[in-house]
């Protein structure tokens, strides 16, 4: 017979003996279960259509023709394209990509593992910290995230996230090494971060000289990458035909991430994040000067997250008088915001947990479990929609077999310039098996680079909006066409070869 109250009391056990356990095993799977959660089902994230292709171009150059649209030369990233590269080249960029979110979400859940270990956080912590922070939408400015797939910069946060660990219990040395290889596999994300450890190295000791000798021993490791970005930087000063610099280029090409003033109403977007991120502050605020938060790690990780909001609005500041140099627009001032995010709610679910009654616990463990069902629905109903996400664009497997047939293996084949975010049309260039040329999701970084990549967007764009009277400066011999009246425009650059709904493939006449 059912007995719904023995029921309640053995889930009541089962929350509480969680609850009191410290178990790192515990925590790590707790936290493996969340992640890969998250990161499945393994669509390719537009970021993953740029940064896993590039990292197979490093270690399989053969297989990618000088005109590939996914380009960038950049020595900043050499460290994690090689590592994302040989996983790729070992499996297949099918079988690859799932190994890699896979691996992805556990090395994240050790980083994070050793990190709440740190703060004493039980599971159900843990999983409270993650549901909230992907609740609150993984940032608060600029379209940052962490658990959303993989590239350069989920590397050097995983790696981070052991930093901050390390410094949480005053392993200066261990911190650093750790900052320095973060550094290696995003130049930004590893160097901010190292900025506000040694801040908090500082705090804590006060010895000039310790300090000093961690900020040498982060440079000589670091030196040669610095060198490296700085002189390929330093390239490129030369205008396009319209006036515009490399520095501009890129600005206006990541204004969403970087320029909330880049526009005279560019920024009211950005005003939800602000005000947020300053409710945020003034509520870390209040808890910090509590005198009874007297647990000096979880004090620190107050104090971290409180700091690097204050940064934060700083930075705001920053990009308002930056607005016409846009100098500091590679530096990507909101790089910081996602994990400044997960840091407040870490600090904030620390301390409430640490003043909780018995009562208080299992209200705590009971809100969890509905958040955590709550998202593991929405999961399963974004997997449903992705899975069948492919009727964006159902003539897809067949516009690459037409492509496989009519066309040779060097044949350029321009695609339209159209939807270039959403994830059916940025994975043509990597379904095609020709070179594509250019694309707008596919910036570059090097100046010299970006120059090129602004060029051939101005071309391909003019082709697809006024035919191909408009000056071709590369071989194209295939056009793509994605709507209708498209394919009006350009009938004149030569026959259509094949068409379906509304994508077509134009061969560009030779004349």
């Amino acid at each position: 017979m059912w007995q719904p109250l023995r029921w309640l009391d053995a889930l009541d056990q089962f929350v509480g003996s969680v609850e009191r356990s410290r178990s790192r095993p515990l925590l790590f799977g707790a936290l493996t279960l969340v992640l890969v959660g998250l990161l499945f089902p393994f669509d390719w994230h537009p970021n993953e259509e740029g940064y896993l292709q590039l990292a197979y171009r490093k270690v399989a150059p053969q297989r990618f023709s000088p005109l590939h649209a996914v380009f960038d030369a950049s020595f900043a990233r050499y460290a994690p394209e090689v590592v994302l590269g040989w996983v790729l080249r070992l499996f297949g960029t099918t079988a690859g990509q799932p190994v890699l979110r896979v691996g992805m979400a556990i090395a994240y859940a050790a980083g994070l593992t050793y990190l709440f270990a740190a703060l004493r956080l039980s599971a159900w912590d843990a999983v409270l910290v993650i549901v909230l922070f992907v609740m609150a939408g993984q940032d608060l400015l600029g379209g940052e995230w962490l658990f959303a797939g993989v590239e350069p910069k989920t590397l050097a946060y995983a790696l981070l996230f052991f930093s901050l660990g390390a410094a949480l219990r005053r392993r200066w040395l261990a911190a650093i090494l750790l900052s320095a290889a973060a550094t290696y596999m995003h130049f930004l994300v590893g160097g901010f971060w190292t900025l506000v450890i040694l801040g908090l190295a500082w705090r804590d000791t006060r010895q000039l000289g310790s300090v000093a000798r961690s900020v040498a021993t982060y440079a000589v490791l670091t030196l040669p990458l610095a060198v490296a970005i700085a002189a390929e930087q330093s390239t490129g000063s030369t205008l396009t035909a319209d006036g515009l610099s490399a520095t501009r280029i890129y600005a206006e090409r990541v204004a969403h991430h970087a320029s909330p003033f880049a526009d005279p109403f560019a920024h009211l977007k950005w005003l939800p994040g602000i005000a947020t991120m300053f409710a945020l502050m003034l509520a870390l605020g209040v808890v910090r000067r509590r005198g009874h938060v007297s647990d000096s790690v979880r004090l620190s990780v107050l104090e971290i997250a409180y700091f690097t909001l204050l940064y934060l609005h700083l930075a705001v500041v920053l990009a308002f008088f930056d607005r016409h140099t846009l100098v500091l627009t590679k530096f990507y001032l909101f790089r910081p915001s996602s994990l400044a995010l997960l840091l407040a709610i870490v600090g904030l679910v620390a301390v409430l947990s640490s003043e909780l009654t018995p009562r208080g616990t299992a209200i705590k463990g009971l809100i969890t479990a509905v958040l955590g069902i709550s998202l593991a629905a929405n999961l399963v109903s974004n997997g449903v929609r992705t899975w069948r996400r492919g009727a964006d664009l159902p003539e897809r497997p067949a516009l690459v077999a037409a492509i496989q047939t009519h066309t040779q293996p060097t044949d350029v084949v321009l695609i339209e310039p159209y939807r270039e975010l959403e994830g059916e049309y940025v994975s043509l260039h990597r379904h095609i098996p020709r070179p594509t040329l250019v694309s707008w999701k596919f910036v570059p970084t090097t100046p010299e680079e970006i120059l090129r990549w602004h060029a051939l967007q101005q071309m391909r764009v003019a082709i697809f909006a006024h035919g191909c009277q408009a000056r071709v400066t590369e071989p194209v011999r295939w056009l793509v066409t994605l709507r209708r009246e498209t394919l009006a425009r350009v009938a004149a650059c030569g026959p259509t070869v094949w068409r379906r709904g509304n994508v077509a493939l134009i061969r560009v006449d030779r004349r």
